[in-house]
C-alpha cells in the first residue's frame, strides 16, 4: 500500500526542518486565469522540509514530545506501516519523524489539499452564483448549475419566485424548464474508486445538486423541483419532462441566487469530511484556474496551484479531491508542507483554516463526541487543543492537522497509516499520538 523509498527510511531521528515559504496566488473571484507557475526554490521535492543537516537542540517541552512519540509510535495497534512527522509551525523545525517521506494512501487527509487550493484560487468570501436564464424560445427557462454543493431548496424557491416575477413582467404564464450542468462533464468515477463508492460514499459529480442529494441524476432532479416551485407561483410548466440544454451565450439572466461563501463550504467539507463538497471544490478549482473540469484537468490544476504557492509534491499522486481513491499517495512531509501555508503569514486567504474549519478534538465534526474521540482518558485532556482532518478507508487511518503544545506554540503534524490491523483500535492509538503533541499526557 505504501512506497518505502530509501529517502523514506529516515526512521524516528529528529532532523532539521526549514520554514515553508511560498508566493500567494491572487485570483479575482470571477476571473478564469491559469495560476502563475513560480514555485519557491526553497520548497521542492529535491529539498524537502527534512534536510539532514545539523539541527538546533529541542526545547524541553519539545523533547518531551519527541520522547513520548518515539515510545508510543511502537504501539502494536498502529501496525507496521506508520509514517508521520511533527513540526513547529513558526520555525518549521522538525520535532519528530518516522519515515516522513514515505508516500501513503491518505484517505480524507487529501481534503487538506483541496481546502488550501479552493480558498487560494476561489477566495474565502466568494459565493457561487446559480442562475436562471432565458432559453432559445421566450418561454424557455434554463436553470444553470454553478457547481455549488451547498445549493438548498430555499435557494431554489428564491429562484422560482424571482423567475416567476420576470416571466409575468414579460407577459408569460407558461414556461418550459431546462437544466444546464455543462460546467462539469458527464460523471465518471475517479481512478482508484471502488464501484460501491457511488452513491454510498459520494454522488456522481455534477454541477447542479439541491439539498446535498446523492442518488439519481441530481441535475434533472433539481430541474423537476424547480418546475414544481414555479407551479406554486401560479405558472404553467410544460412539458412535464425536464431536459438538459446548454444555455445560449449571453442569455438574459432572469434570476440568480448566491450560495454560502467558499470558506463556509470548505469548513463543512473538512469538519464533516464531506466527499461531495470536496469533489465539487476540486472541479471548481480547475475551472477557476483555467483547466478542464475533467478528472485529469482537476488533477493538473491541483498540482499547479500548489506549485504557485511554493509546494512541490514531487512523486505524490492524488487522483481526486476527496481522498476516496485508493491510488492516492502522499507523504506526511507533503501534508505538513501544505498545512504550513496556513500559518506562514503569506497566505491571508487561508486564515480561516487556523481555527474552527477543521474538526476540533472532543468538540466538533469527525473528532467530536458523536465519534467518541477525545472524550475519555487518556486523550480527553487534549480536547480543544487539536484541530485536524481525519481519514479512514479499509486498512487506512490518517490524522493530520495542528495542536497547541505545552509551550503554547502551534505544532503541525501528519500521521498516515496503511495496512492497519483494526480501524477502531488504530484510530484510538493515533488519537494518543496527537494527544502526545499537546504535552497533556
Amino acid at each position: 500500500m505504501s512506497d518505502r523509498t530509501a529517502a523514506g527510511r529516515l526512521g524516528a531521528a529528529v532532523i532539521a526542518g526549514v520554514t515553508i515559504l511560498g508566493t500567494a496566488l491572487v485570483v479575482a473571484p470571477t476571473a478564469s486565469a491559469a495560476p502563475a507557475a513560480a514555485p519557491s526554490a526553497r520548497v521542492t521535492a529535491a529539498a524537502p522540509a527534512t534536510a539532514a543537516k545539523a539541527r538546533p537542540p529541542l526545547s524541553a517541552t519539545d523533547q518531551v514530545v519527541f520522547d513520548r512519540l518515539t515510545s508510543r509510535s511502537t504501539l502494536k495497534a498502529l501496525g507496521r506501516d506508520l509514517a508521520g512527522m511533527v513540526t513547529d509551525a513558526t520555525t518549521g523545525q522538525l520535532l519528530w519523524g518516522q519515515t516522513p517521506l514515505e508516500r501513503q494512501v491518505p484517505a480524507s487527509n487529501a481534503k487538506l489539499v483541496t481546502a488550501v487550493n479552493a480558498l487560494s484560487v476561489l477566495g474565502p468570501a466568494t459565493r457561487l452564483r446559480t442562475t436562471v436564464v432565458q432559453g432559445v424560445a421566450p418561454q424557455d427557462v434554463v436553470l444553470v448549475g454553478a457547481g455549488d454543493p451547498s445549493l438548498s431548496r430555499r435557494n431554489l424557491s428564491t429562484l422560482a419566485t424571482r423567475t416567476a416575477t420576470a416571466a409575468r413582467a414579460a407577459g408569460l404564464t407558461q414556461l418550459s424548464v431546462f437544466v444546464d450542468d455543462s460546467l462539469f462533464p458527464r460523471p465518471t468515477p475517479a481512478y482508484g474508486w471502488k464501484s460501491s463508492y457511488v452513491p454510498r460514499d459520494t454522488r456522481a459529480v455534477r454541477a447542479l445538486v439541491v439539498n446535498r442529494a446523492r442518488r439519481g441524476d441530481t441535475s434533472i432532479a433539481a430541474g423537476r423541483l424547480f418546475a414544481e416551485l414555479l407551479k406554486t407561483q401560479g405558472l404553467v410548466v410544460k412539458p412535464k419532462l425536464v431536459a438538459r440544454s446548454v444555455a445560449p451565450q449571453a442569455a438574459p439572466v432572469l434570476a440568480d441566487v448566491s450560495g454560502q461563501p467558499i470558506d463556509a463550504i470548505v469548513a463543512t467539507m473538512l469538519r464533516e469530511s464531506d466527499n461531495d463538497y470536496a469533489e465539487a471544490l476540486h472541479r471548481l478549482v480547475a475551472h477557476q484556474a483555467g483547466f478542464a473540469t475533467t478528472w485529469t484537468g482537476a488533477r493538473l490544476a491541483q498540482r499547479q496551484v500548489l506549485l504557485s504557492q511554493g509546494v512541490d509534491l514531487g512523486a505524490s499522486r492524488l487522483y481526486d479531491g476527496s481522498g476516496l481513491s485508493r491510488a492516492n499517495r502522499i507523504s506526511p512531509d507533503g501534508v505538513v508542507r501544505v498545512l504550513s501555508l496556513v500559518f506562514d503569514g503569506q497566505h491571508p486567504a487561508l486564515v480561516s483554516m487556523q481555527h474552527g474549519s477543521l474538526a476540533i478534538a472532543g468538540r466538533t465534526g469527525t473528532l467530536g463526541p458523536r465519534f467518541r474521540r477525545y472524550t475519555r482518558g487518556p486523550t480527553k485532556c487534549a480536547a480543544g487543543l487539536i484541530e485536524a482532518k481525519t481519514g479512514s478507508l479499509s486498512g487506512v487511518i490518517s490524522l493530520s492537522g495542528f495542536a497547541r503544545g505545552a509551550d503554547g506554540q502551534i505544532k503541525l503534524f501528519s500521521f498516515l497509516l496503511n495496512s492497519v490491523p483494526s480501524t477502531l483500535t488504530t484510530r484510538r492509538a493515533v488519537d494518543k499520538l496527537a494527544a502526545s503533541i499537546t504535552g497533556c499526557w
